[in-house]
């Protein structure tokens, strides 16, 4: 095979299988997965110029109109679902032949991409509630967990990636200059949105709620991890929530908050339909378990 064809491989072999897979398999995948991200929002934003010039092409949204606050609830409650789909893509419980694929457009639609999303969350299992390899560890304060999850999950893959290819000063180096190119790649994404959308559309609908969507998802890590008894020593761990709020976003969002069952069982895409027969007794949730504890004689 000649280096040339051994380098396309490389390269195509980034863009399929799993991304933590590939992250294990290769040193240069980041590279090679952003280098493709970068290549296709570089040709779209450079298509979409010539495409104005040309007056063929016009943003698809222009100035703001009173019925984009319907769309604003529609738009984040797609958004919030393409974080849930991408998560359940993450464990492969999509069909084989289409789940890189739904990850990686709906990773393009909520910006961060499927890769990051992919490696970190699989490292969230194996080190849950881990306050230092846990990519989002979860504290008492739940503006303290949005501040933390913000800055650790870059410095989880830093450390992911020392831990499968080794901590050198080479590595630091060109982790770094990674970290550079994913932001810059990111950037010119942002981009294209905004581009193809329109400035306005962008500035009040599509970021906000991307943004909200984004709060959505620490904000039910951080429920999910005991998060919700709001107390410095709490026992992180993941539980069931079931009741009120809870009860209403695990109708809405394929029992997204059944967090113990998810832990237990990530294959399943919907953590409330728990067979006792095949997985054994499902996790209490947290308010039979304070039901349970209420109970008991003093």
């Amino acid at each position: 095979m000649s280096a040339r064809t051994q380098s396309t491989n490389s390269f195509l072999d980034a863009l399929t299988g799993h991304p933590y897979n590939r992250f294990k398999q290769d040193p240069r995948f980041y590279w090679r997965y952003d280098f493709f991200y970068l290549l296709l929002s570089s040709a779209l934003l450079v298509m979409m110029a010539m495409g104005a010039r040309l007056g063929v092409f016009a943003p698809a949204f222009g100035a703001p109109a009173l019925w984009w606050l319907g769309v604003w609830p529609v738009a984040l409650f797609g958004l919030i679902w393409a974080h849930l789909v991408i998560h359940n893509c993450t464990h492969g419980n999509l069909p084989k032949s289409i789940n890189r694929v739904v990850g990686e457009v709906l990773g393009v639609l909520v910006v961060v991409r499927f890769a990051s999303w992919g490696v970190s969350h699989i490292r969230h299992h194996r080190y849950s509630d881990d306050r230092v390899k846990d990519p989002h560890p979860n504290f008492g304060s739940f503006v303290h967990t949005v501040k933390n999850t913000v800055t650790q999950v870059e410095q989880q893959l830093f450390e992911a990636y020392f831990e499968t290819w080794g901590d050198t000063p080479e590595n630091r180096q060109r982790e770094k200059r990674r970290a550079m190119l994913s932001y810059g790649t990111n950037l010119l994404l942002i981009a294209v949105w905004f581009v193809l959308l329109g400035p306005w559309f962008t500035l009040l609908v599509f970021a906000p709620a991307n943004i909200l969507a984004g709060l959505f998802v620490i904000h039910f890590n951080w429920s999910t991890h005991n998060g919700e008894r709001g107390t410095a020593d709490a026992d992180f761990e993941p539980v069931n929530l079931n009741h009120g709020y809870y009860k209403l976003g695990n109708m809405l969002f394929a029992g997204i908050y059944m967090h113990a069952n998810h832990h237990k069982r990530p294959h399943l895409f919907n953590p409330v339909r728990w067979c006792n027969e095949t997985y054994g007794p499902m996790a209490p949730t947290v308010t039979e378990l304070t039901t349970r504890k209420s109970e008991q004689p003093a």
